[in-house]
């Protein structure tokens, strides 16, 4: 009876403890939950305190921050207006920058792992050995019921004929000498060779190498053969009174590593690339190959550390190369007023989220200013037009926006008026933003030079060519922007 009765006891304890302790668990959940609460409802009045110090821009990225979704039913119920508020949220919150940096300062204690790869890395396509020349795709004439052009088209693939770029049966490039391209003079000293050779770390899209970034190459076969058929498709629709240039431009990948790192790091051979899409270029069209030139000075300072573009010096070595092509004597480069801006951080550091290896060594923008004349005339494409300089001084540029000191960085049209020249001599430009440290070279050879950025230029460019009696169209993309999308664009400019 008396160890029932103390069983009983023991039970009945147990209980009354079973449930003190799920008491005090509910008695804490709920001051969690009020505590969660009081810090969710902190954190959304500060978050909206700080609206109005929110950044709008970004100058390190140069792009317009996301903004603030606009309330609709259909973002409600599909959960894209709450996606869209927290893309705001992260990328306009006060000091994103700063943190960032912080950020890689404390990645940066953990010690170098060797290569890193930040982000999924590409494959480029497999270079074919040849080519025949790329189609021609001209529009149906008027009057044509069927819609097509395959007898042109035909006609215009045929069997190569173009020296430059022709492939060996080993797959090695066999660059030849077009007559007013004259190798460089036998008695010429050397330059120093300032290729990397060793390996570095690799961040997000960007290799750094050497504290400098550089952009890995990936060849895409659909984008050289869509680039080409442009270029010859334009060729037919001018005709033979315009000369057509084409300058591939390489980027530091190709220019500033060797290859067996380029190779080692999955890139593609730009050399082959480029041999390649010149192979499919009508023999009339000129081309400008500036890749060997620039390796030739990669010890030199022709792309920027921090910054995917080349600089005005790397430009400059290209317009070298443009005026044999053309037949014309080149400027030495002491004939221009040259100006330098320190502090240049460009896109590599932004995007590599400011690696400390890039934010320590900064980039001196250099200026090389034209004779003739430093005005010019921008046009958003829209009828709204103002003057700035060609080469503008970037005292007061930010640290990310120095490189739009050349003719104020990309616009639907540029216009350069030289009143020194009176020969009713013009250009065109077709560009991306390589070409913006690439043209104040020009403007002491034209009378007008005209500067079109295929991004936004909103009207037809062979009416443009014709009426303004352009006799030369220079063509001027970096590797990584020959894509397929870039070369339809381009293309229906023309059509």
């Amino acid at each position: 009876m008396s160890s029932g009765k103390t069983r009983s006891d023991r039970e009945r304890r147990r209980a009354l403890a079973r449930k003190k302790r799920k008491e005090l668990q509910r008695i804490w959940h709920q001051r969690y939950i009020r505590i969660f609460t009081y810090l969710f409802a902190a954190l959304l009045a500060v978050s909206v305190l700080l609206i109005p110090i929110r950044p709008k821009e970004s100058d390190l990225e140069k792009r317009e921050l996301a903004k603030f979704p606009g309330l609709s039913l259909t973002g409600i119920f599909t959960g894209t207006w709450f996606s869209d508020i927290d893309t705001w949220f992260s990328d306009t919150f006060p000091f994103r920058e700063q943190l960032l940096a912080c950020q890689s300062g404390v990645e940066k204690l953990y010690g170098l792992k060797g290569e890193e790869l930040y982000g999924s890395a590409g494959q480029g396509d497999e270079i074919p050995d040849s080519a025949e020349l790329a189609p021609v795709l001209l529009p149906p004439s008027e009057g044509d019921d069927s819609g097509n052009n395959d007898a042109s088209q035909e006609g215009a693939v045929q069997e190569n004929t173009s020296e430059e770029g022709i492939v060996s049966e080993e797959g090695q490039a066999a660059e030849e000498t077009a007559p007013d391209q004259a190798e460089t003079p036998a008695e010429e000293e050397p330059t120093e060779d300032g290729t990397i050779h060793n390996q570095g770390e690799v961040a997000g899209t960007v290799y750094i190498a050497e504290n400098r970034g550089f952009e890995i190459y990936y060849f895409s076969n659909s984008s050289a053969v869509a680039y080409a058929s442009m270029l010859n498709t334009v060729h037919a629709i001018l005709g033979d009174s315009v000369t057509i240039y084409d300058m591939l431009a390489p980027t530091s990948f190709a220019v500033c590593l060797d290859e067996e790192t380029q190779l080692s790091l999955g890139g593609s051979s730009t050399r082959d690339a480029f041999n390649y899409t010149y192979s499919m270029l009508d023999p009339a069209i000129q081309q400008v190959p500036v890749l060997d030139t620039l390796i030739k000075h990669n010890a030199e300072y022709v792309y920027y550390n921090t910054d995917h573009h080349w600089t005005q010096l790397g430009a400059y070595y290209s317009y070298v190369e443009f005026c044999k092509a053309k037949g014309i004597s080149a400027h030495d480069i002491t004939e221009f007023r040259e100006s330098q801006y320190p502090g240049f951080l460009g896109t590599f550091y932004s995007y590599s989220n400011q690696s400390e290896a890039l934010g320590n060594n900064p980039d001196t923008l250099v200026t090389y200013t034209p004779n003739g004349t430093n005005d010019c005339i921008i046009s958003d494409g829209q009828g709204y037009e103002y003057n700035y300089p060609v080469v503008d001084d970037a005292t007061e540029y930010s640290t990310g926006g120095k490189y739009s000191a050349f003719i104020g960085g990309d616009h639907a049209l540029t216009t350069i008026n030289n009143p020194s020249i009176t020969d009713g001599s013009s250009c065109v430009v077709v560009k991306e933003s390589y070409g913006n440290a690439f043209v104040p070279f020009l403007v002491d050879h034209y009378q007008t030079v005209y500067v079109v950025d295929y991004r936004y230029y909103p009207n037809n460019l062979t009416t443009f060519i014709q009426q303004n009696n352009v006799s030369d169209v220079i063509f001027l993309n970096n590797a990584d922007a020959i894509l397929q999308s870039n070369a339809e664009t381009m293309l229906s400019m023309f059509m």
